[in-house]
């Protein structure tokens, strides 16, 4: 037998529909610590409902271009730098102009999906809570989440062996066809007992403030370092460390301790996201923590894959989800109209940039310490 059932908010479902999917991607994307920082704030809904992404001049790119067209695959650009001596003096400079060059890469995109049982209808009759608005909040938390360990992941090439605080399983190696990829020799690198940059892991030493200057000059003499993110004019690139790199940098006790430097640091940048909420700045670098920076383990020793970004380190891609929307809301009915379940959809990409799809990373580098 047929059963009528009158969903809540049932004078305008698909205004509800709308409200939620467009609460879902602002508070995921604004929650999540990675974009709320590191991509800008271009990727929002302008009130006039264009669509935009990120320039690149961000740690993490947001790219939107298939929001609104079919299609699984974004080709996009990555901008290198103009090399070559200048002309002098009257010599004639047409005919020696220098070319744009560009790398390319591209993003494959997927439907990626969760959902939240709201139980039966007498379930939600004892629940003092409205159930509908704790469902939406809690998968808002598991995107937020969720979009913070695919860039951790992507950028490092590897999900690691943590498990504390992980959505992602440790058998996770990518989705849509965008694979984890580990970094070139280049953009792997670590300080040895020695003091010397090595790109072997298990070379790897506790984290200390000495490691600063050396990160540095290995970033300057590089054959072509990552693009550095431009601040009031000055060249700045984002250490993102794990909790026992910071506590080992902490504790250092040489003469640039942490309260020296962090003293020094003072108050910069305070309305720049990436500025804010960091441990302080070095030289080059403003230091955050995440407490998910990806561990692996060799014999009794563990390791941390801190990350070290540049402009456009990692892409995030967004479709069209449904109405226009980055994120859909969608609610079913079950049991003769008993049990409700929510669910939030995205169509999504994530990839570490890489040069005209070779091995050679673009904007992000793993800096391996020793726990």
């Amino acid at each position: 037998m047929a059963q009528t059932y009158v969903p809540p908010n049932s004078a305008s479902p698909t205004l509800t529909r709308r409200v939620h999917s467009a609460r879902l991607f602002t508070k995921s994307l604004g929650d999540a610590y990675f974009i709320s920082k590191f991509a800008g704030k271009g990727f929002l809904r302008y009130g006039d409902g264009s669509m935009v992404g990120t320039d690149t001049s961000m740690p993490v790119q947001i790219i939107r271009d298939l929001e609104r067209t079919d299609g699984d695959t974004i080709q996009y650009d990555l901008v290198t730098e103009i090399r070559g001596d200048a002309v002098y003096d009257d010599d004639q400079l047409k005919g020696k102009e220098k070319a744009l060059t560009f790398g390319m890469d591209q993003i494959r995109l997927t439907q990626v999906r969760q959902a939240v049982s709201l139980g039966g209808r007498m379930s939600r009759k004892r629940s003092p809570h409205d159930l509908r608005a704790v469902g939406e909040e809690r998968l808002r938390r598991y995107y937020s989440r969720l979009f913070d360990e695919y860039i951790v992941c992507y950028g490092a090439g590897t999900r690691g062996e943590g498990t504390s605080q992980w959505v992602l399983p440790t058998t996770w190696n990518g989705f849509g066809g965008n694979s984890l990829q580990t970094p070139d020799e280049d953009h792997r690198i670590t300080i040895d007992s020695s003091g010397d940059i090595s790109h072997t892991k298990t070379d790897a030493t506790a984290f200390t403030l000495s490691w600063f200057d050396k990160l540095e000059r290995y970033i300057v003499t590089m054959d072509t370092p990552p693009n550095p993110i431009m601040i009031g004019g000055e060249p700045k690139y984002i250490l993102v460390l794990s909790p026992w790199a910071v506590e080992q940098m902490k504790s250092d006790t040489t003469d640039k301790s942490w309260l020296k430097l962090n003293l020094g640091a003072g108050v910069r940048g305070e309305n720049n996201p990436l500025f804010t909420g960091s441990l302080g700045t070095y030289g080059m670098f403003i230091i955050h923590q995440f407490s998910k920076i990806p561990i692996t383990t060799s014999g009794s020793d563990t390791y941390s894959h801190n990350l070290l970004f540049g402009a456009q380190g990692v892409t995030v891609a967004f479709g069209d989800a449904g109405g226009k929307f980055s994120f859909s809301w969608g609610e079913e009915v079950d049991d003769y109209g008993n049990i409700i379940g929510i669910a939030g959809t995205t169509i999504l990409g994530v990839k570490k940039n890489r040069f005209n799809d070779t091995d050679t990373d673009f904007g992000v580098m793993t800096v391996y310490s020793k726990h």
